[in-house]
Formats: structure tokens, sequence, C-alpha cells
């Protein structure tokens, strides 16, 4: 066995999750399996306004671009 084996086989056992395999510090994202967060109304909300901005840009481009490709016709 090599150094780096023995060390692997000597600490199993003080491992969170033995087949969690990544370096670094503590147990970040060790989880199995994602979860998801609570959602609330606020999210919700928050979410169809940044919705409607958007559709609100896009179409303000789209009429912008109309207008300016019917100026350089006429």
């Amino acid at each position: 066995m090599t150094e780096r084996e023995t060390d692997t086989a000597e600490n199993a056992e003080h491992v969170a999750h033995p087949r969690d395999v990544r370096a670094g510090p503590g147990d970040a994202g060790a989880a199995d399996r994602p979860s998801h967060l609570p959602e609330t109304a606020t999210d919700r909300r928050a979410g169809r306004s940044a919705t409607r901005l958007f559709f609100g840009l896009l179409l303000l481009g789209v009429l912008v671009a109309v207008v300016l490709g019917w100026a350089a016709m006429g």
C-alpha cells in the first residue's frame, strides 16, 4: 500500500460521508440529494415582477427596432 492509501484506510471511519472524495474544508455540499428551499409569496411576487420587467424591455426593444427600421426605409 502506498502512503496515501494507508492514510485513507486509517481515516475512513472519521469521514462523515464515505462516498465524498472531494478535497476541501468542512462538509459543504456533501448532501446526496439537493433539497428544495421553501418558496414564499414574496419570492413568487419578486419572480413575477422580474418576468414582467424582462418582457416589457423586450417589447420596448422590438418596438424601437421596428420604428428605426421603418424610419430607415422612408
